[in-house]
């Protein structure tokens, strides 16, 4: 799964809730329409797991904009309704991108006057990229062996018990 997969899902499942809004990723235009939403991955990160697997962490920040009045505010209730919305969406647990199921944490970010946020955590476990797979190697896996010890308590077996 890639971290573009990712992003995809995570937009599809906004356009669930508010279609018909735009939904726009990795920068936001001079002048944008309202309401809307910018999605943008603020930080990947992967750690070893073992020698054939890696966490894929992603963060991805979510902000929703509404529109705003003569000012340039908008209406805290409309940025704290998107921003609950989001949050009960996506904080379920983990969240459907393609065959997989990902670990998501949300957390309730900054509001502005005229904008709020949400930020979204995406883990999951993965391949590493550049591991052969042990079961391709050629190498033919032992079949037979024998066992000189007694399984359960890990002592060698008596002599002249028929063995």
């Amino acid at each position: 799964m890639t971290v573009q997969t990712l992003m995809e899902a995570v937009k599809a499942g906004v356009r669930e809730c508010w279609p018909g809004e735009e939904i726009y990723t990795n920068y936001l235009p001079k002048d944008f329409k309202r309401p809307s939403f910018a999605l943008e991955c603020q930080k990947t990160e992967t750690t070893d797991v073992n020698p054939f697997l890696v966490q894929r962490t992603v963060i991805v920040l979510l902000t929703c904009f509404v529109p705003v009045n003569a000012y340039g505010d908008s209406s805290r209730k409309d940025l704290d309704q998107r921003m609950d919305a989001l949050c009960a969406r996506f904080a379920q647990g983990c969240f459907q991108v393609d065959d997989r199921a990902v670990r998501v944490q949300t957390d309730r970010g900054t509001s502005a006057p005229d904008f709020a946020e949400v930020t979204l955590t995406f883990a999951w476990i993965d391949k590493r990229p550049a591991c052969k797979d042990p079961n391709a190697s050629g190498i033919p896996k032992m079949e037979i062996f024998e066992i000189n010890r007694d399984v359960m308590t890990g002592k060698a077996p008596e002599k002249g018990n028929g063995e």
